[in-house]
C-alpha cells in the first residue's frame, strides 16, 4: 500500500483565528492514498466513516474514502466547516445519508449534524437530548433518544428534514437504540438504565400514522443493534446482563396481519451485524466471568434458514490482526464487508475491506472508528 500523507490548513481558519478572543483549534485534514481501493467502490462513489471519539473529549471525527481515486481523507469536517466552534462533537454515535444529505447523530453534544452529503459541508443541525440512532421515511427523520419519556422511560424524536424542526415525540422503552422502519411502523429496539439491573426485553412498536406506540415485543433484555432484512424480517441482538445471561441473536418474522413476534434464535453472541441479500454478517466480543477476557468471533447467519453457516467472512487468517472490532458495515454495491478496530480506544483506529474472505485493503483512522455509510 502506497502511503502518502498531506497536512492542508484551510486560508479560512487563520482568517477565524485572527477575529475570535479564544479561537478553537482546527485539526487539518490528513491524506492517504490507498491504491487497493481505487475503483472498488462497487458503483458507489465514495464511503463516509463516522469516528466516535472518547466521551467528553469532543474528538469525533468523519473520514471519507474515495472510491475514484483511492484517496483515504481524516478529519473532514474540521477542514469543510472551519467556522463551527468545537468541530463535530462529542460521541458521534450514528451515520446514515438520505436524499442527498448526510446525518450524524452526536450523543454527546445532544444533536444531529446535517451536511450535504458530497462535499461534507453544513446544512444545519437538530437539536435532541442523548440521540442514538436515526431512520428515515417520507419528509420525516426519526431518533432514538435516552431520555424525555415518562418513568425513565426514553424517546422517539420526529423532526422535518426540509424545515429541520422537531415536529413530535412518542414514549417507548428503556433507552432505545437502533430503529428500523416498514410498511407505515417504526420498531426500536430497547436496552436498559446504565448501571443497574433494570432491563428492558421489547421492540416498541410506533405507528407512523398516529405517531404513538401501538405496542412492544417481548424479546429478550438489553437489546440494541436491529436490522430488517430483504423479506422484511426483523433481526435484533440482545447484549445479555454480562454475567449469566449471554448474548443472543433472534429472527422475527410476521403473520398475515403484520404482527411481529420471534421465529429463531440463532445460537450465538452478536455485538453488531450488518445485512446483504441473504446473508447477516456479524461479529461477537463477549466478556467471560470465568475467564476475565473477551473472546471474539465472526460469522455469517442464512437469512432464509437462520442457521450459521460453517465458514466466516473472513478466511485468510486476518482476524487476529483485529484488536477490538467496533462496527461493521457492507457494500450494497459488491458485497465487500467492511469491519473497523477501535483498538485500545484512546488513539486511532483501522478500517479493513474483505472479499471473498481476504482482506484487500485497510486504512488508519480516528479514535472509535463507530460507523460506516456509503456514498453514491
Amino acid at each position: 500500500m502506497k502511503l502518502t500523507k498531506l497536512a492542508i490548513m484551510m486560508v479560512a481558519v487563520a482568517a477565524m483565528a485572527s477575529c475570535s478572543d479564544e479561537p478553537e483549534e482546527i485539526v487539518p485534514a490528513e491524506y492517504t492514498e490507498i491504491a487497493e481501493a481505487q475503483g472498488q467502490g462497487g458503483g458507489y462513489a465514495g464511503m463516509y466513516l463516522l469516528n466516535e471519539g472518547n466521551m467528553g473529549s469532543n474528538k469525533c471525527t468523519l473520514d471519507y474514502l474515495n472510491f475514484n481515486n483511492g484517496v483515504y481523507g481524516r478529519n473532514l469536517y474540521a477542514q469543510q466547516n472551519p467556522d463551527v466552534a468545537l468541530e463535530l462533537g462529542d460521541t458521534g454515535n450514528d451515520i446514515a445519508i438520505y436524499n442527498g444529505r448526510l446525518y450524524i447523530v452526536v450523543n454527546g453534544s445532544h444533536k444531529v449534524e446535517v451536511l450535504d452529503a458530497a462535499t461534507a459541508k453544513r446544512i444545519g443541525k437538530v437539536d435532541i437530548d442523548n440521540p442514538r440512532y436515526i431512520a428515515f421515511d417520507g419528509k420525516n427523520a426519526y431518533v432514538s433518544s435516552y431520555v424525555g419519556g415518562a418513568d425513565d422511560h426514553g424517546t422517539v424524536v420526529r423532526f422535518d428534514t426540509d424545515k429541520l424542526q422537531v415536529t413530535g415525540s412518542v414514549t417507548v422503552g428503556l433507552q432505545p437504540e437502533e430503529i428500523v422502519i416498514t410498511d407505515g411502523k417504526l420498531y426500536v429496539a430497547n436496552s436498559c438504565i446504565s448501571m443497574t439491573p433494570n432491563y428492558d426485553n421489547t421492540i416498541s412498536v410506533v405507528d407512523l400514522g398516529s405517531f404513538k406506540l401501538e405496542g412492544s415485543i417481548a424479546v429478550d433484555i438489553n437489546m440494541h443493534h436491529l436490522k430488517i432484512d430483504s423479506e422484511k424480517n426483523l433481526w435484533v441482538s440482545s447484549r445479555g446482563n454480562y454475567y449469566d445471561i449471554p448474548s443472543r441473536l433472534y429472527k422475527l418474522s410476521a403473520d398475515e396481519k403484520g404482527n411481529y413476534s420471534v421465529a429463531a434464535t440463532v445460537p450465538t453472541a452478536c455485538s453488531n451485524m450488518a445485512i446483504y441479500k441473504d446473508k447477516l454478517y456479524y461479529y461477537a466480543s463477549e466478556w467471560s466471568n470465568e475467564t476475565y477476557a473477551f473472546t471474539i468471533s465472526y460469522g455469517v447467519v442464512d437469512t432464509k434458514t437462520a442457521k450459521i453457516e460453517p465458514e466466516s467472512f473472513i478466511t485468510d487468517g486476518t482476524e487476529g490482526n483485529i484488536v477490538a472490532p467496533y462496527a461493521i458495515e457492507v457494500n450494497p454495491g459488491n458485497g465487500d464487508v467492511v469491519i473497523t478496530d477501535a483498538k485500545n480506544y484512546t488513539s486511532s483506529g483501522a478500517v479493513y475491506c474483505y472479499r471473498q474472505g481476504r482482506r484487500i485493503w485497510n486504512a488508519t483512522t480516528g479514535d472509535i472508528p463507530g460507523n460506516v455509510v456509503f456514498r453514491r
